[in-house]
């Protein structure tokens, strides 16, 4: 007690006047507990020069510290500058407003920010390439405390090449500036969700044939998903495609996961507005309980290696039925504007960016007792996507939902990005500060 009321007292007096600083009890909630740090404290700066302090403050006292992720939209620049802390729902809500659109994800609880830096994905894929492609600038804390503003391909060419895929590797990035689009079709967009209760093995593979065989372009995207739906609790197969544009226009897009001979349990297609298009994933961003993810890029998605681990799932969660919330998640975007941009570009590779298909595994649990349960369960399906749904069985993954063990060559590529790559890191973050989502050696 006496040394965390010390800490606080000692910080305070370096932080604006309405800083608040909490005990470990009182923190903030994460999605997945599984690898939460064992704070001390956690404070909620006001400003930028709180976070610098705050690095300095832990430097001295050889405290580690980390980050977890207010904006302002220009409209005659068309760009928004948003803060570290922003969520994905309040920038679409600030966007939304000014009819304007960004390359953003699809989890409303999900750090905007921290996701753009690892890549991100996103319904816009399509039509404006991944997250980081529409990056402008950002500003960032180092390990030393020091702020450097407005970092950017002609101020910091190195650091920005790394930043765009290698995240908050380096630093507290405290700021960024994206680019920003008039909406299309007034903002309304059609998305549907179709639900198969228990499906047999033929109508599963009635269903993957008819993503797979779905002609995209740049207005549609698809979500897939294994889940046992409350109330009957049944295991399920929940499909949502998405097109940016009218009614008409979607179901002739969408014709084959639409046909009548599909015979889903239930159809439910809605015209939305962007503010309200990712309120169906609310579920899936629900903070608390242990959620070791494993993800991987799929070039196909197999009909006899999904059935497989529909098997595996089900066995799973009946065996052990405090992870009844775990699920399998596939998306599937448009790639052609994304693949515009080239493999030197950044270090997020361009054979990441040529994924098919971006799965996840994602157990959801919070017995202690079933942590080698959930390792097997999760291995065995991420061999499964690797042997079977792999063309050249070379693991390719992105980073945000990799997991916490995937290796650097599955997440950026060649040696040589990789070793380029590490002499950043270690230009900025010497000490591996920021090292929670890669392993740095």
């Amino acid at each position: 007690m006496t040394e965390f009321s010390a800490l606080i007292t000692d910080l305070k007096k370096l932080l604006s006047e309405d800083t608040r600083i909490v005990r470990s009890e009182e923190t903030i909630s994460r999605w997945d507990i599984s690898c939460s740090p064992d704070s001390v404290i956690t404070v909620f700066p006001r400003c930028e020069r709180d976070v610098s302090e705050i690095i300095k403050f832990c430097s001295e006292k050889k405290l580690k510290c980390f980050a977890q992720s207010g904006g302002h939209v220009d409209e005659a620049s068309q760009s928004v500058t948003l803060g570290g802390g922003t969520l994905i729902s309040e920038l679409i809500e600030e966007v939304t407003k000014k009819k304007l659109e960004v390359a953003t994800g699809v989890c409303n609880s999900v750090g905007a920010l921290g996701s753009l830096l690892y890549g991100g994905t996103g319904r816009h894929i399509g039509k404006y390439g991944y997250g980081i492609d529409n990056l402008l600038s950002i500003n960032l804390v180092d390990a030393t405390g020091k702020l450097h503003q407005n970092v950017n391909e002609t101020t910091d060419p190195e650091l920005w090449w790394a930043i765009r895929g290698a995240g908050a590797s380096f630093g507290i990035v405290t700021q960024a500036t994206i680019k920003a689009y008039p909406q299309s079709n007034n903002g309304l967009s059609w998305i549907c969700t179709l639900i198969f209760s228990e499906p047999s093995a033929s109508k599963l593979e009635m269903i993957l044939s008819a993503i797979s065989e779905t002609e995209m372009n740049e207005n549609m995207s698809l979500q897939f998903s294994f889940a046992y739906l409350p109330p009957t609790l049944l295991p399920t197969v929940i499909v949502v495609p998405w097109y940016y544009g009218p009614q008409s226009e979607a179901e002739k897009a969408w014709a084959r996961l639409l046909d009548p001979n599909l015979q889903p349990t239930l159809v439910e297609p809605v015209i939305t507005s962007a503010n309200k298009l990712n309120e169906g994933n609310d579920v899936l961003g629900e903070k608390g309980g242990k959620k070791p993810v494993v993800g991987l890029g799929l070039d196909n998605i197999d009909p006899v290696a999904f059935r497989e681990i529909w098997d595996l799932w089900v066995k799973f969660v009946s065996e052990n039925p405090d992870a009844v919330k775990s699920g399998v998640f596939v998306e599937r975007f448009y790639k052609s504007k994304a693949l515009e941009v080239s493999d030197d570009a950044t270090v997020f590779p361009y054979a990441n960016r040529a994924i098919n298909y971006e799965a996840i595994c994602v157990p959801s649990y919070n017995d202690d007792a079933l942590g080698g349960k959930v390792q097997h369960f999760t291995q065995s399906i991420r061999e499964i996507w690797l042997q079977k749904c792999n063309n050249t069985q070379k693991p390719r993954s992105y980073g945000a939902s990799a997991g916490l063990n995937e290796p650097l060559e599955s997440l950026f590529g060649d040696q040589e990005k990789i070793e380029r790559l590490l002499r950043i890191k270690k230009r900025w973050d010497p000490q591996n500060n920021w090292g929670a989502l890669f392993d740095f050696p």
